[in-house]
């Protein structure tokens, strides 16, 4: 996208209440997804990716175009959910038995096991809320572990036990279910 037209998308994106309504409908799927997966709340993801939007279009003079708007907005929702969830205080559960199984854990992608979608989602419903959020903003999210830390200040070990706990804990809930 050529430069002028960035300067034409941010002009309408502050003032043109169709151009709003338009991005909103193409991202929002996108966006809540995000929240939900983040929070496990509808209300909550669903008020959360409001206020994103609102933001994004008020601030959307800092929009670079270095991702697409869709990534950037869901970035700002992201972060309004790790903000909502440390004014919640939400106190991710560290155990030192995690980070020895944090280092041996492999790549999501390797595994060869073919899980249904819906199996899956339902447990990570089941994961406590830190190993959800980390597992979330790892898998989804695609951030690495030590963005993970740095945002949700833990230390780096931490995202990766937790993240191998979330991993082993949603397999062994969907073999339950599939049992």
């Amino acid at each position: 996208m050529a430069i002028e037209d960035y300067a034409l998308l941010k002009r309408s994106l502050k003032t043109d209440q169709r151009t709003q309504t338009e991005v909103y409908g193409e991202c929002c799927g996108k966006v809540y997804n995000s929240c939900l997966r983040i929070l496990g709340d509808a209300h909550e993801a669903e008020d959360l990716m409001h206020e994103a939007f609102i933001h994004a279009f008020a601030k959307i003079d800092s929009f670079r175009g270095e991702s697409s708007l869709s990534t950037w907005i869901c970035r700002i929702a992201i972060n309004k959910c790790l903000d909502h969830l440390k004014k919640r205080r939400v106190k991710l559960e560290y155990d030192e038995t995690w980070e020895q199984r944090g280092a041996g854990a492999t790549d999501p992608h390797d595994d060869s096991a073919d899980y249904d979608v819906q199996r899956i989602y339902k447990a990570m419903e089941h994961l406590p809320e830190g190993c959800r959020i980390v597992f979330n903003l790892y898998m989804f999210e695609e951030m690495d572990h030590q963005s993970i830390a740095e945002q949700l200040g833990i230390r780096e070990a931490s995202s990766r036990a937790q993240y191998a706990r979330a991993k082993n804990r949603i397999k062994e809930l969907v073999n339950e279910m599939y049992v």
